[in-house]
Order: structure tokens, then sequence, then C-alpha cells
């Protein structure tokens, strides 16, 4: 607002419910904005005359043609108000085609997600686990739930039906006795969410087992079950 002032050489009066733009040469008002919802908004019903002398001043100058430069002095609205600015003031250029590059860093919730350039070396190294549900529709057998185990190797999966998230711990064990029978090899490292379904320690503990769990509310560091579901 104090940028928007001094360009433009003007000065806001404000009253009860409204606020007026009057010029420091002349001393007319060039604008009118009422309050609406606690925000000022600029009156759209413009005469002839108003128009000339918007036209004529040098709060319009060669510079303030340029869209880009409202856009800044409005807070970098998005394209639907710049849209009805140029509608208000047909003088403003209406050029969308810029890409206002800190929009994008201001109005983004996080920055990007680091890339892992972690690689598993051989089979069940890493498996990655995550539990899906409850689904909309049962199962004819009552099941609400996908347990998914994949390995980070060969991306291999397994899913498994659950009724309730109280069997993970049950098909966890018989997950792990099921890759050493089979497969002669043991499960070296399982990364799940924090989920509480996933306490097993004393399981982990009784097989030498790795559990990795996520941050809070940082599911990419579990991408690989997010991305299967």
């Amino acid at each position: 607002m104090p940028r928007l002032i001094n360009d433009s050489n003007c000065k806001l009066i404000f009253s009860y419910k409204s606020c007026q733009i009057q010029d420091n040469t002349t001393f007319k008002t060039i604008g009118q904005a009422k309050m609406h919802g606690g925000l000022y908004c600029l009156h759209d019903s413009v005469n002839i005359h108003e128009e000339k002398y918007l036209m004529n001043c040098n709060v319009l100058n060669s510079k303030g043609y340029d869209i880009d430069i409202w856009h800044f002095r409005l807070g970098h609205p998005s394209k639907h108000v710049v849209e009805q600015v140029c509608k208000i003031f047909p003088y403003a250029n209406s050029n969308f085609d810029k890409l206002c590059d800190i929009c994008h860093l201001a109005k983004q919730h996080k920055l990007h997600f680091q890339i892992s350039d972690l690689v598993s070396l051989n089979t069940f190294d890493l498996i990655h686990i995550d539990i899906l549900g409850p689904i909309t529709i049962s199962f004819v057998h009552g099941h609400k739930y996908f347990l998914t185990t994949i390995d980070d190797f060969s991306r291999h999966s397994w899913i498994f039906l659950i009724k309730t998230k109280g069997e993970t711990r049950n098909l966890l064990h018989n997950f792990i006795i099921l890759v050493k029978n089979q497969f002669n090899q043991n499960n070296k490292t399982i990364r799940t969410d924090n989920g509480k379904e996933f306490d097993c320690n004393e399981l982990y503990e009784k097989y030498g087992i790795l559990h990795q769990r996520t941050c809070v509310e940082t599911f990419q560091q579990n991408i690989v079950a997010e991305r299967k579901h």
C-alpha cells in the first residue's frame, strides 16, 4: 500500500466502511473503495469524466499499463482476479502468458521432496509395507483392508486381504517365515508409516529386522508403497 501511494502520488482517506483515493496535486477523487467482508473493494462504476481523468493523471503512467505491475502491487493475486481488473480497467494489458516465479514459490505448500538415491543391492534388503483402507464396499468375506508388501530390489509385491488392522502382526510374522523357507533369505529392513499396527518391536528384535518409520506428514519416505496403492 505505501508503494502504491508513492508511485501514484495520491493519498487514501478512510471513513466508515469506505475509502477514497485522492490525487495529491489536484485534490480530486480518482477512485473509491467500499468495505466488503473486511476488505476494501475498488468501485467499478466510473463515469466518462473520471475515466478521462484517470487516463491522463499520473496514476496510470506508462508503467501502470502493464498488468505485471498491478499484479505485483495487488499482492500477486490469481489469474481470475487479474482478469477482473482488466475488465474494470480496459487500458490494462491482459497478457497472461508470462509466469510469475514469485507466485510459484510463495503459494506452494512445501518445497519439492528430494529424490532418494539409495538402491537395494539384493532382494529382501528393504521391504515397503503399507495398508490401504477401509474400502467403501467390503469383500464377500468381510475384508476391508489391503496389506501390501513390496520388495525394493525386484519390486515384486504381495497383497494380503485383512478384515481389521489387528491382523497385521500375524501377517508380518507369516511373511518373514515365508521369505526364509521359500527363498532362503532373511528380511533385513522394513519401512512403514507411523501406524500403530506396525508396532511389532518384539517381532523385529526376534528376527533382527530394522524398522524404519517415516517422519510425520512425510508420506514421500514410503512413496513406493503409496504409489502402488
